[in-house]
Parts: C-alpha cells; structure tokens; sequence
C-alpha cells in the first residue's frame, strides 16, 4: 500500500511551491516522456505505436489517467514485455516500466506504474531519494518506526519480517514461501508505487492523521483534494467500466456504479452504498490488504494479510466483514 505514502509526499511538494498539479512534469521524467502510445501489431508481432500529444501532469499520475499500464493487467503489454526480452538494468523504476502507453493521457484510466513516476518527480523536486523524503516528513512526523523501503538496512525490523504466504489453488491453505519472489524483490530504488514494508499499526497512523485533518503532513485544502473527485469525464467513464468486473481490484467493491478517483485513491461517488459515505477514500495493497478514510462517518481502517496472489477469493469476504464491522462499531450503520 506504498501508493498513499507517495500521493502525500507529492502534495506536499505542491504545497511547497515546487509543482502544481496540472502543469507538464515530462521535463522531469524523460524516460516515461518519451514513451509512444500503443496501436496495435504487425504481422510480424512486433508493435505499432504513435507519438503522446496531450500533456503528462500529476494529476493524471496520481489518479492512473496519464497512459501508463501494468503488464499483468493488460494482455497486450504483457505481449510487449515478452518481446523485449530480459532487463537491461533490472531493479529500476525505467526498466521494470520500460513499456508504451495504452492511451492518450486524461482520455481513459489504468491501473499503473503511475504512480512510480510520482516517486521520480518527488526525487528530482527535492534532490533526496525517496526513502530518506519520506522518513523526514512522513514516517518521523507520525511516529512511524517500523516502515521503510529497504529492509536490510534495519535488522531490527527485518527481524519480525513475516514471510510472504501463497495459495496455489483457492480451495487450499495458503503455504509460507521466504524465498519466492515479490513485489520487493531485487528493487534497487524505492518504487514510489510498490515495495514500501511496515506494520498495520504504523500504517494506520497515516490514515488517522488524514482522517482528523491535523495537518501533520497536509495543510486542510491540500487534504481536501484527496477526497475530491479528479478524473476527466472519459477517463471516469473508462474506470466505472473496469468496476463492472468487481474482482480486478483488492478489496470489496458493490456494483453501485459510484465511484471515481480521488489524488489518492478511489474514491466513493454516490450515495448508493450501505454505509460507505460520499467522499471515502480507499485502496488496497497486491497481498490482499486494504484502507480506507471515510470523513463524513469519522472512520478510517486497514486490513492486512501476507498472502499472494491478489484478490485472494478466500480473503476478500473478510475485508467487507472488516469494514463493515468497524462502521457499525462507530455506530455509523
């Protein structure tokens, strides 16, 4: 669940006066700016693309609208990583994302490594490497000990590091595996969308603060954004059409058709929900974990398992179970 953290940090340098949200930081990311948008491909395999016209801003980075992909979410990048073979300089944020974009940015939405980008933007902003930015104005701040990008250089929280758990087949139990790799594995720099390790009780201190708008790490107009609505018209449209299929994502997700994506998560769009407000703020984390921050019912929580793979059909009854228990302990059902 490293996205938030770098959403914050990001914020804060606009609060800084070092960025604004909207205008073009391809100057600051010349390996993302360069990338072609994806048409298609040639008899041959190989693929087509065509040159980005629309500008690459940090709203459409913060809420998956700028172009970029997964490619284990999307078949044809996927297609495209198999054909350019192995990594050049593996661990690395320009290597691990070296792929062409989906789409024009602000015209549709994908889950992404955009956020990863984010991270670069804050590094070159700042002059500091993500970790040591982070612990200075987030982690310290908060009281947040045991959270950080490289683990081995912490025995003491390497120590009381859980293993990771796999499930091979939903109907089994799920079986500890220290050695396979991760999302963690092998990373050289901290990835501003992934790898982030800490506690549930760390983690929850990020939440309360942004819940009870103390203005730790934000000023309150600057938080406001996070629980306001950001995406274009089409690239909300483009969203509502992924949450038709309510198990591409971790966590619980009714069929409400209410939802859009606030410059820190998704965000709750509708009054549909049973007890969800308009205005929560959510996501999740690949081995199955969850948070939310629901303002308007003064709640907030995190969930968190150490089993791969994502969506785990066993887990995700537990996270409605969980957030649903914590409202009506809060006496907001």
């Amino acid at each position: 669940m490293t996205k938030l953290h770098t959403s914050v940090a990001a914020l804060q340098l606009v609060e800084k006066g070092l960025v604004t949200v909207d205008e073009d930081v391809s100057r600051l990311l010349p390996s993302f700016a360069e990338k072609e948008i994806l048409t298609g491909f040639g008899d041959d395999g190989a693929p087509s693309t065509r040159k980005r016209k629309n500008p690459i801003t940090l709203r459409l980075l913060l809420t998956h609208s700028a172009g970029a992909g997964y490619d284990f979410m999307s078949g044809d990048l996927a297609k495209v990583s198999k054909l350019r073979g192995p990594p050049k300089n593996p661990g690395t944020i320009d290597d691990a994302f070296d792929l062409p974009l989906l789409y024009e940015p602000g015209e549709a939405y994908a889950y992404s490594s955009s956020i990863d980008r984010v991270g670069q933007v804050i590094e070159k902003l700042t002059g500091q490497k993500l970790e040591d930015y982070m612990r200075q104005n987030i982690w310290e701040p908060l009281g947040m000990e045991n959270t950080t990008f490289f683990v081995d250089n912490h025995p003491e929280i390497k120590a009381r590091r859980v293993p990771m758990a796999f499930r091979a087949d939903p109907s089994q139990p799920v079986v500890e595996n220290a050695d396979r790799k991760t999302f963690t594995t092998g990373l050289k720099e901290a990835f501003g969308g992934q790898g982030l390790l800490s506690s549930i009780k760390d983690y929850i201190k990020i939440l309360h603060s942004l819940l009870v708008d103390d203005e730790k790490l934000l000023k309150k107009e600057t938080a406001a954004a996070l629980f306001q609505p950001q995406l274009t018209p089409a690239s909300k449209a483009s969203l509502l059409e992924q949450m038709k299929n309510p198990e591409w994502a971790v966590g619980d997700w009714p069929l409400t058709n209410e939802y859009d994506w606030g410059l820190g998560g998704i965000l709750v769009d509708g009054d549909k929900h049973p007890y969800r407000k308009r205005g929560a703020l959510l996501w999740g984390g690949a081995a199955n974990l969850t948070w939310f921050i629901d303002r308007t019912a003064g709640v907030c929580g995190t969930f968190g398992t150490q089993v791969m793979p994502p969506s785990d059909p066993q887990v995700r009854p537990i996270f409605k179970a969980f957030e649903e228990e914590t409202y009506r302990r809060a006496g907001k059902l």
